[in-house]
C-alpha cells in the first residue's frame, strides 16, 4: 500500500510539475499564448514607467539617477520587444515562444541588480518588485511550472546574496532579513502554486476537447457507416434499391438542367434457382457476388449500379446515348457469359452464368416514375428470357413512356 502511495505520488509530481506543453497543444492555444505575452508586456511597461517617475525619483546622486533611468528605458526596451514579436505573428518567435519568454523574464530581473546597487534606499522594493515580476509571469503567462521553478531558483541564487550584503552593510538585522526572505519564497510560491494549478486546468480542459474530439470523431464514422448500411448492398457491396431510387430523382433533375439522356437498366440472372437447388444456395450466394463485382468493374464513376432484388439488378446511367447503352449492356452480357465461377464444395468443378437485359432511354424532356418505368424495361427483360435467356431487348425511347 505504500509503495503503490509513493509511486501514485510520483505519478502525480511528474504530471503536475515537469509536463511540458505538447506541440499540439501550443498550435491550438497560440492566439492565447501570443495574447498574454502582450499582456505581460504591457503590464512590466506600465509599472516600469510609473517606478521611474515615482519610485527612482528619489535618487539622491546625478550618476545613480543616470544608471537608473538607464537600466529603466532597457527594461522599458524588453517590453516593448515582447510586445511586438508578440503582435507581429513572426514564425520563428511563435515556433520558441517559451524559449523567448524566458529569456524576457529573466532579462527584467537581470535589469534589477544594478537597481539594488544604486538605488540603496530602495533595495527592498527591487527585491520585492522582481519577485512580483516572476509571480505575475507564472500566472499570466503560458510557462511550464519546470521553466517558473527554474526561474525561481535563479533569483533566489542572484538577489538573496545581494541582499545579505546589502544588509550587513546597513547592520545586519536578522529579523528583517529573514522577514525579507520569508516574503520573497511566499511570493514566488504563491506564483508556483498558481501556475500548478492553471496548467492543470488548462491541460485537463485541452484533454477534453481532445477526448471530445476523438468521440465526435467516432460518432461521425459510426453514423457514416449507419449511412453505408442504409445504402450499400451487404452480399455485393453495390448500392440498393432505397438508394437507386433517390439518386433516380436527383438524376431527372440535373438531366433537365444540363440536357442529357439518361438510362435505365434492369439485368436478371439466367436459372440462378437451378443453381441453389443443384449447389445450394451458397452457391447462389457465390453467383450474385461475382456478378456483382463483374457489374461494379464495367459500369462508369458517373453510374449507379445496384441489387434491388434477389437475383435483380439495375443500372442508371448518365450521361448516355443509344450506342453508349448497347455498349455498355453487351460487354456486361459477354463479360458473364465467358464468366466460371468455382464451385466451392466440389475442387476443379465450375459452373457458368448467363444474365438477360432489358434497358431504356429517356430525355430530359420526359419525366417518368421510376415504378413507371420499370415495369416498361420488366418487359423488355421478359422479352429477352423468352427469346431463350442470355439476350439485351433495348426499348426505344418512344417506347419507354405510355402514350
Amino acid at each position: 500500500m505504500r509503495r503503490y502511495s509513493f509511486r501514485r505520488a510520483i505519478f502525480i509530481f511528474r504530471r503536475l510539475f515537469l509536463r511540458t506543453y505538447h506541440p499540439t497543444f501550443i498550435a491550438t492555444n497560440i492566439s492565447d499564448i501570443r495574447s498574454s505575452v502582450m499582456i505581460f508586456g504591457v503590464l512590466s511597461a506600465f509599472t516600469s514607467v510609473v517606478s521611474l517617475l515615482f519610485v527612482d525619483s528619489l535618487v539622491r546622486t546625478k550618476e545613480a539617477s543616470f544608471w537608473i533611468v538607464f537600466f529603466r528605458i532597457s527594461a522599458l526596451l524588453i517590453c516593448f520587444s515582447c510586445y511586438l514579436l508578440a503582435k507581429k505573428r513572426i514564425r520563428f518567435f511563435e515556433r520558441h515562444i517559451f524559449s523567448f519568454t524566458g529569456f524576457f523574464i529573466a532579462s527584467l530581473i537581470l535589469v534589477y541588480i544594478p537597481m539594488m546597487v544604486y538605488d540603496k534606499p530602495n533595495h527592498s522594493y527591487y527585491l520585492f518588485g522582481s519577485a512580483i515580476v516572476i509571480a505575475s509571469s507564472a500566472i499570466i503567462l503560458w510557462i511550464e511550472p519546470i521553466r517558473i521553478f527554474a526561474l525561481s531558483i535563479l533569483f533566489l541564487c542572484l538577489f538573496i546574496p545581494l541582499h545579505l550584503n546589502f544588509s550587513q552593510i546597513l547592520g545586519f538585522d536578522r529579523f528583517v532579513f529573514y522577514q525579507d526572505i520569508l516574503i520573497v519564497s511566499f511570493l514566488l510560491g504563491v506564483g508556483l502554486t498558481a501556475n500548478l494549478m492553471i496548467n492543470y486546468w488548462r491541460f485537463e480542459e485541452y484533454r477534453s476537447k481532445i477526448r471530445l474530439r476523438v468521440t465526435v470523431g467516432k460518432l461521425l464514422r459510426i453514423n457514416q457507416k449507419i449511412h453505408d448500411l442504409s445504402r450499400i448492398d451487404s452480399m455485393t457491396d453495390l448500392f440498393n434499391r432505397r438508394h437507386l431510387l433517390e439518386q433516380f430523382d436527383l438524376y431527372k433533375k440535373r438531366s433537365k438542367r444540363e440536357g442529357f439522356c439518361i438510362g435505365l437498366v434492369i439485368l436478371d440472372l439466367d436459372r440462378l434457382k437451378h443453381i441453389n437447388d443443384k449447389y445450394g444456395h451458397k452457391q447462389g450466394d457465390l453467383a450474385i457476388q461475382a456478378f456483382g463485382k463483374t457489374l461494379r468493374s464495367r459500369v462508369r464513376s458517373t453510374d449507379i449500379a445496384a441489387r434491388i432484388g434477389g437475383d435483380e439488378f439495375c443500372i442508371l446511367g448518365s450521361p448516355i446515348d443509344p450506342i453508349g447503352l448497347e455498349t455498355l449492356t453487351e460487354s456486361i452480357r459477354e463479360k458473364i457469359e465467358i464468366l466460371r465461377i468455382p464451385v466451392y464444395n466440389r475442387a476443379g468443378e465450375t459452373i457458368q452464368i448467363t444474365v438477360s437485359i432489358g434497358a431504356t432511354i429517356f430525355s430530359p424532356t420526359e419525366d417518368p416514375s421510376f415504378d413507371e418505368l420499370y415495369h416498361k424495361i420488366d418487359t423488355a427483360l421478359y422479352t429477352s428470357k423468352n427469346e431463350g435467356r442470355n439476350r439485351i431487348t433495348i426499348l426505344p425511347p418512344s417506347d419507354s413512356l405510355p402514350v
